[in-house]
């Protein structure tokens, strides 16, 4: 059974016990399967959540996320810079790319041992002309080019301009700009976040530098990057705490079972589960007709599986409900939650193959008492 509401409350009211501050919870599904990222609709919960904060200077917000808009992370950082003068983030598991931006306006991050953050460079979604989507970043442009000069060592203008021709074949030179500009801002707001904290004379250049590193120093968007890593990176991390690291993985652990992390969403498993789709799933079986029926009977024969065919058709298709939870945020004073139902249907398209079709009826933030 998941961890209830009541019993992840009594979790977080322990870290606010011994942080003797407040704390709220953001989380997005990390679920195989499940498309959930940090999005602008969870500004709204999260004024709830600091309107609800009784008076004090100093708040903890837990964040696990793969990521998201790096606008909506600056937006919820300002937005607690707005309330409070001390702002400290928890990561019990992973904070990746705009869940790592929104760290970095923090004056000090706790990670626990098992705990990553990640790189801050875009990634750029392009639909190719056969309706399947192409992601990549800024970087890999210019480790193409890179690779022109240095491996295979093409100098000639002429030449470069063919190549260069060639790559606006693949990809829209508008979407290269896109993610030139993508680039420059991630870095921009990860630059605006240090200096919410990082306010002396020197810290203009380091946190400049901070945010370049995160944003081009890496070679894969999901390389992790680990307490020491990120300490040498010089972001704000503060010292081992194993009592509080210890509340920090009790609480995501509640997380994790409310949000079934550790269980790939897989709709046709899904299907499959409810007998009576599984029932419409069943290959017919081979009809074994000798090489020498008369024609007749070989005729009535097929006349019924046609018949059985059509009867199946005409019984519907079966659709299976699913509902799963995108995003939380919560804490002791209130919670809301960002909810996807509808249903699912499959069916044979071709031997062998089955077509899936997801209908989603309903998805938003809801309160959660």
């Amino acid at each position: 059974m998941p961890v209830d509401l009541a019993q992840r409350r009594e979790f977080y009211k322990q870290i606010e016990e011994y942080r003797k501050r407040p704390l709220i919870v953001y989380a997005t599904s990390t679920r195989a399967g499940v498309n959930a990222m940090m999005a602008a609709d969870v500004v709204r919960e999260f004024v709830d959540q600091v309107n609800a904060v009784p008076d004090g200077a100093a708040v903890d917000v837990l964040i696990h996320s793969t990521g998201g808009d790096p606008l909506t992370a600056w937006k919820l950082m300002s937005l607690l810079r707005e309330r409070f003068t001390d702002v400290s983030v928890l990561v019990p598991y992973m904070a990746f790319s705009a869940a790592t931006i929104f760290s970095l306006g923090a004056d000090q991050i706790f990670m626990h041992p098992h705990a990553s953050l990640g790189p801050i460079d875009p990634q750029i979604q392009m639909r190719q002309a056969d309706g399947t989507v192409r992601v990549f970043a800024y970087e890999d442009v210019g480790a193409f080019l890179r690779f022109l000069e240095s491996d295979v060592q093409i100098s000639e203008q002429a030449h470069i301009s063919s190549v260069v021709e060639r790559l606006f074949q693949v990809a829209d030179p508008l979407n290269i700009g896109a993610a030139k500009r993508a680039s420059e801002l991630s870095a921009d707001i990860g630059e605006r976040l240090l200096h919410m904290h990082m306010k002396g004379e020197d810290d203009n250049g380091r946190a400049r530098q901070i945010a370049e590193n995160l944003n081009k120093a890496f070679f894969a968007h999901g390389d992790a990057v680990s307490r020491g890593r990120a300490k040498e990176l010089q972001l704000k991390i503060a010292d081992s705490d194993p009592a509080l690291e210890k509340l920090m993985w009790q609480a995501y652990s509640g997380l994790e079972s409310l949000m079934e992390l550790r269980r790939p969403f897989s709709p046709l498993q899904v299907f499959l589960a409810d007998p009576s789709a599984a029932a419409t799933l069943q290959p017919i079986a081979p009809v074994p007709l000798p090489a020498n029926a008369p024609l007749g009977v070989a005729q009535q024969v097929w006349g019924a599986v046609v018949n059985q065919l059509v009867q199946n058709a005409a019984n519907g298709a079966v659709q299976v409900s699913y509902e799963l939870i995108a995003a939380v945020c919560e804490s002791t004073r209130c919670a809301s939650e960002a909810r996807a139902k509808g249903t699912i249907s499959a069916w044979y398209q071709a031997p062998g193959e089955v077509k899936v079709n997801i209908v989603e009826s309903e998805s938003g933030w809801r309160k959660v008492d």
